[in-house]
């Protein structure tokens, strides 16, 4: 299997299921490889962006969540519309240039709304790039206005939306039927991936993991985003969260995943994933100093400054990042810093007296 893996060749599930018993440093050096294939340049990209997460009141009530209303973490709120310009504003104030929007699944999040929402954004900010609204989010607006996804996604773009964020969980139908059976399906979120490229759009792949799933669980995730991205190339980036139990239904029957599970799961991914180019480092759960090694696991991104993320707060996890100490975490780590948007295009490139 090695002898494939530094040959450039594709593995299979059945040679990803015997990597769990690969050591740490091994996977590392063989997912180096991988990556040094796919982007040699020794850059690591990061992004100026605000997270907005617009409301708790979800009907999805994710059991791995502590963040939506029944949860009894965070009281019940919803942001005016003049709330969430107001952010957006202050972000571009502060030299973003994207945001991230997501918020929960509820009758008063309607596609109407959405629509006015982004094209009122938009139309202030043209250059601000819109990375909106969870696969699980369009789903549900489809549904509720009796329109295909394809047809919502369209509306979404025509009023400025400019990406999707691939908020994927765990794509195995077991696992998504016991921790979040309101969301969409697997097939609903490969779904609304074929919908975004028809319209040549972009969406990433994420992975939430240690929630008690086995292994072969994570390796058919793996598998799906791989058959998606061979099929539509959707994909611009892969990042993998490991749950933050804390707080949530599932506190107590679950251990943390600790930072060598998570380089280990970040090392298999590079591996796996050999037609995704840009693989995250995942600081916003894991922090700065693990975000830091894992650019010697394969990963060559380490994502958004995230302003004001609210989610993995609400666990008791409270990472925090600025341009400047992503920068610091990029050359701590050997590479160079490249500042880049929404579509991972080099906005800056860095040196170390400019970092």
């Amino acid at each position: 299997m090695e002898k494939k893996i530094f040959s450039a060749e594709r593995i299979g599930a059945d040679e990803a299921l015997a990597m769990e018993g690969m050591g740490l440093f091994a996977l590392a050096r063989a997912a180096n490889e991988r990556m040094l294939r796919l982007d040699s340049s020794g850059e690591v990209g990061y992004i100026v962006n605000r997270m907005i997460n617009y409301s708790n009141i979800c009907k999805a009530q994710c059991k791995f969540c502590a963040y939506h209303a029944k949860a009894g973490r965070v009281a019940p709120f919803r942001m005016s519309d003049d709330e969430i310009f107001a952010l957006c504003a202050d972000a571009v104030g502060r030299g973003g240039v994207q945001i991230m929007l997501q918020g929960g699944l509820h009758r008063d999040f309607t596609l109407p709304w959405a629509e006015n929402l982004i094209r009122r954004v938009k139309t202030a900010f043209p250059k601000l790039w819109l990375h909106a609204f969870s696969p699980s989010e369009i789903v549900w607006f489809a549904r509720e206005e009796n329109i295909s996804v394809e047809k919502c996604l369209e509306r979404l773009q025509n009023a400025g939306m400019d990406s999707v964020p691939g908020a994927a969980d765990l794509l195995v139908p077991e696992i998504r039927r016991e921790l979040c059976g309101n969301k969409c399906t697997v097939e609903e979120w490969t779904g609304v991936m074929r919908a975004l490229r028809k319209l040549g759009m972009y969406s990433s792949a994420t992975m939430t993991f240690g929630m008690g799933e086995s292994f072969r669980d994570r390796i058919e995730h793996l598998d799906v985003v791989r058959r998606v991205q061979d099929e539509t190339g959707v994909f611009k980036a892969f990042i993998a969260w490991p749950v933050s139990p804390e707080n949530t239904q599932i506190e107590g029957k679950v251990d943390r995943v600790g930072a060598p599970e998570f380089l280990k799961m970040l090392s298999i991914a590079r591996i796996y994933l050999d037609n995704i180019k840009y693989i995250q480092s995942g600081w916003l759960t894991e922090g700065l100093k693990v975000a830091e090694i894992a650019l010697g696991f394969g990963a060559n991104d380490v994502g958004g400054v995230l302003m004001d993320e609210m989610v993995v707060r609400a666990a008791g996890i409270d990472n925090r990042a600025t341009p400047s100490n992503m920068r610091r975490v990029i050359l701590n780590a050997g590479k160079t810093p490249r500042e880049r948007g929404g579509l991972y295009e080099t906005i800056k490139i860095f040196n170390r007296e400019e970092a």
